[in-house]
C-alpha cells in the first residue's frame, strides 16, 4: 500500500477543511439562521445600550432602553411576564465598563459597527488560534495551519458567533491573549487583558480563582499578575462608577432576569437534571481542584501550565448556566491539546481510546449532518430542510463533557518534577 506524501496530505487536510467550512456556512446562513429576523444581532443590544450610555447618559439596564432594543431586534417590545417583570429581556446585559469596547463605534451608524465588528471578531479569532499554539508551545507548518483555521472558522460555535456578531469571539480572544503574555512572562499585560476579558464574567469563573491560588504559591516571583488584574479590575469598577452610579448593581439585577427569562441551565442540568444538575457540578469542581492542585506549581512557560488552562476552560464550558454553542469557543486550547497528543492518549489504554474515539465522533457530527443538509439541498427545497435545523447541534450538549473527559484523562499522569519557576 502506497502511503500518500507529506505534500499529498497536507492537501488531503486542506480539502477537508474547505469542504467543513463550506457546509457548514451553508447550514448556518441558509437553515440555521433562515427564519431570524433581518434586524437580529447579539451586536445591537450592547451597542444601542453603549451608545445611549456614553453620549446621552441614559442608564442602559432601563426598561425604556431595553425596549428599544427589542424593537429594532424583534420588531417590538417584549411583554413582560413572571421571568422578567421589567420586560428588559434581549436589552443591555453587560458590566458597565463594556461600553468602553464598544466606544469606538457609537460615532458610527449600526451598519458600520457590525462591519467593523465583524472583522475584529475574525481578526482575533485567527490570532487566538496562533497563540494558543505559541502557549502549548505547538510548532506547526504554514499548511497545517491554515487547515485548522478552516476546521476551527468551519465550526458552528464560530460561524455562529461571527453570524450573530455575538462578543463571545472577543472575550475568548481576551483569553487567550492573557494567557499567551503570561506564559511569555510579559504578566503586567495578561492581567490587563485577563481583566479585560471579565465583560463576559461567566468565561473566567473558574479561571480566576485558579491563577489566584496560582500566584500565592510562588507570591515573590507571580505578585505582578495578581496586582496587575486587581488594579485593571478597580479601574474598571471606578470607571463604571463614572459612567453611571450603582451601575453594577443595575447589572446584577439584568443578570439574575437574565438568567430566568433564558434557559439557564448548564450542560450538567441537561444530562443529570435540574435537580442533581448542582450535585454534578459540585462533584465536577473538587475533581477539578484535584487535577489542577498540583500544577500549581508549573511555571507560565510550559505547555503543562497552558494545558491546565485549557482543562479549566473546558470545565467552564461544562458548569456554567447557558448552552450556547458560541461559548463552546473556549474549548479550542483543549481540542488542539487532545489533536496534539492524540498518539500518546491512544497508547494509553482502553479508556483514553474510548475518550478520544468519543470526542472525536462528538465533534465530527455537525461537519457530517451539515455536509448532508447540503447534499439534500440539490434534491430537495431549501424550506424542507429548515425542519432539521437541530440535527447538526444534536452533540453540542455533550461535546463540552467529553472534553473535559478527555482532557482529565491527559491530566491525570502529570505529577511534580517540571520547571516551577514563577514568573518574573
Amino acid at each position: 500500500m502506497i502511503r500518500p506524501r507529506p505534500m499529498s496530505r497536507n492537501l488531503l487536510w486542506l480539502l477537508l477543511g474547505a469542504i467543513c467550512f463550506a457546509s457548514m456556512a451553508f447550514y448556518t446562513v441558509r437553515v440555521w439562521s433562515a427564519n431570524q429576523s433581518e434586524h437580529f444581532s447579539d451586536l445591537y443590544a450592547p451597542w444601542w445600550g453603549a451608545h445611549e450610555l456614553l453620549l446621552n447618559g441614559r442608564n442602559p439596564y432601563s426598561p425604556a432602553v431595553a425596549r428599544e432594543i427589542q424593537t429594532v431586534i424583534y420588531g417590538k417590545a417584549v411583554i413582560p411576564t413572571p421571568d422578567d417583570p421589567m420586560g428588559v429581556g434581549g436589552g443591555f446585559a453587560y458590566p458597565p465598563y463594556a461600553a468602553l469596547l464598544l466606544w469606538p463605534t457609537i460615532y458610527t451608524s449600526f451598519g458600520t459597527a457590525e462591519k467593523l465588528f465583524l472583522f475584529l471578531s475574525v481578526s482575533l479569532t485567527l490570532l487566538s488560534i496562533l497563540l494558543w499554539l505559541r502557549a502549548l508551545r505547538i510548532s506547526v507548518s504554514p499548511w497545517h495551519f491554515i487547515a485548522l483555521a478552516l476546521f476551527v472558522f468551519g465550526s458552528f460555535p464560530v460561524l455562529q458567533g461571527l453570524k450573530l456578531l455575538n462578543l463571545s469571539l472577543v472575550a475568548a480572544a481576551f483569553i487567550a491573549i492573557a494567557v499567551f503574555l503570561l506564559s511569555a512572562d510579559h504578566s503586567i499585560w495578561a492581567g490587563v487583558f485577563l481583566a479585560a476579558s471579565t465583560f463576559k464574567p461567566q468565561f473566567i469563573i473558574l479561571l480566576v480563582p485558579w491563577l489566584a491560588l496560582w500566584s500565592l504559591t510562588e507570591w515573590r516571583v507571580r505578585w505582578r499578575l495578581a496586582l496587575s488584574f486587581l488594579m485593571t479590575m478597580l479601574l474598571l469598577l471606578l470607571v463604571s462608577e463614572l459612567l453611571l452610579p450603582s451601575g453594577l448593581r443595575h447589572f446584577l439585577a439584568v443578570a439574575r432576569a437574565y438568567h430566568r427569562y433564558t434557559y439557564g441551565h448548564s450542560v450538567l442540568d441537561v444530562w443529570f437534571t435540574p435537580k442533581f444538575g448542582p450535585v454534578a457540578s459540585a462533584a465536577l469542581l473538587l475533581t477539578v481542584l484535584k487535577l489542577t492542585w498540583r500544577p500549581l506549581a508549573a511555571a507560565a512557560n510550559t505547555a503543562r501550565f497552558v494545558g491546565v488552562v485549557s482543562f479549566l476552560l473546558a470545565a467552564t464550558v461544562v458548569v456554567i448556566p447557558t448552552l450556547a454553542p458560541h461559548v463552546q469557543l473556549l474549548l479550542l486550547p483543549g481540542l488542539i491539546l487532545l489533536v496534539e497528543g492524540h498518539e500518546k492518549m491512544w497508547n494509553s489504554g482502553p479508556p483514553g481510546r474510548l475518550l478520544l474515539t468519543g470526542a472525536g465522533a462528538l465533534l465530527a457530527w455537525p461537519w457530517v449532518a451539515a455536509l448532508g443538509l447540503v447534499a439534500a439541498s440539490f434534491r430537495q427545497p431549501l424550506g424542507s430542510l429548515i425542519g432539521f435545523w437541530e440535527v447538526p447541534l444534536y452533540t453540542s450538549t455533550i461535546l463540552p463533557l467529553a472534553v473535559f473527559l478527555a482532557l482529565a484523562c491527559q491530566l491525570r499522569p502529570w505529577v511534580p518534577g517540571e520547571a516551577a519557576h514563577g514568573n518574573k
